[in-house]
């Protein structure tokens, strides 16, 4: 792991090199597989204007504050079909949808390295669920601790492999931050029964401990509820729609407050379910996965990006970094 005083990581793959693009227009390289935008487009009753008028004023602020939090295991369509919370806000006009494909194989530790490393799995070498230990050799929370923006995360003991490079001890790595991973504070869990509630409000106590009010941060959370139903009771059962319900009703509560803080979110997922309670190949219900933008000034007209290699970069760029190579933030 390369320690955050050191030579900065290599930039990611579509990452922004040139000084004269705006923040608002890059975007990840498209595919020609992507999927169309199933989910619902914003209210038509939205003043183009005045929305056009709020992308521009998000993208010269320079302190964006984010939450990303990456549901494992969500469908697009479930989240479509299930989150009223969010889909309340969509026809407001506050919140912005599209869905993606993820990268193959669509298991969940290549594609938790893939949505940090901004690289598909064929490239950085995390190929299976058992590779435990394995550690990424660049990642997007060296960039940040590069440039001095503060980031906390809560999430499942993998993705502590993969920044730590060992294997995960919850004797030892409760709380643990590893060394040089650029992260300032960390709540790792590693049953997968862990209760999405809870997760949530150690995410939400970790933001208020250690992400100070001014100036761009990063709060990463990573649930574990929809995956957990998927392989119990199968991608199509009533369980798996329920774990889509309650992730939403905890959303409610929580996004107000980070909104009022100045912070928005970006909601995605790592992979889709099955009926038969398993993933992994290039079904459409294994790969497609929502992608949710929910700022809290209502800015929602911003290109998201096209693929899930592009999500790292995106996250840079939303906070203000440059790439490894001193292009301007994308």
């Amino acid at each position: 792991m390369n320690p955050g005083t050191g030579p900065l990581p290599p930039p990611f793959p579509g990452a922004p090199t040139s000084a004269a693009t705006p923040p608002a227009a890059a975007t990840a390289p498209s595919i020609a597989t992507a999927p169309p935008a199933s989910l619902p487009a914003p209210s038509s009753s939205i003043d183009a204007a005045a929305e056009a008028a709020a992308a521009i004023a998000q993208a010269a602020d320079p302190a964006r504050k984010l939450v990303v939090l990456l549901a494992d295991g969500l469908r697009a369509d479930t989240a479509r079909d299930y989150m009223g919370y969010l889909q309340a806000l969509n026809e407001a006009g506050r919140a912005q949808w599209r869905s993606l494909r993820c990268e193959l194989p669509s298991l969940s530790r290549p594609l938790y390295a893939t949505v940090i490393n901004g690289e598909p799995p064929l490239a950085h070498g995390i190929l299976g669920n058992g590779q435990a230990g394995q550690p990424l050799s660049h990642h997007l929370f060296q960039q940040l601790d590069a440039q001095g923006v503060p980031a906390a995360i809560a999430a499942y003991h993998w993705f502590y492999e993969l920044l730590a490079g060992e294997v995960f001890d919850p004797l030892r790595h409760r709380d643990a931050v590893p060394a040089g991973c650029g992260i300032q504070a960390a709540r790792w869990y590693w049953e997968d029964d862990y209760p999405d509630s809870h997760l949530l409000a150690d995410a939400e106590a970790l933001r208020r401990a250690h992400l100070p009010v001014p100036g761009p941060s990063l709060l990463f959370i990573h649930p574990m509820g929809p995956d957990l139903a998927g392989h119990v009771h199968g991608g199509e059962s009533s369980q798996y729609a329920m774990s889509a319900r309650k992730l939403d009703m905890l959303l409610a509560q929580l996004l107000p407050r980070w909104h009022a803080d100045g912070f928005d979110l970006l909601l995605t997922s790592d992979h889709g379910m099955n009926a038969d309670r398993m993933h992994g190949g290039p079904l459409p219900v294994e790969r497609e996965v929502p992608l949710v933008w929910v700022p809290h000034d209502g800015a929602v007209g911003l290109d998201l990006p096209e693929r899930q290699t592009g999500i790292a970069a995106w996250i840079l760029a939303r906070l203000g970094i440059k790439d490894a190579t001193g292009g301007a933030p994308a």
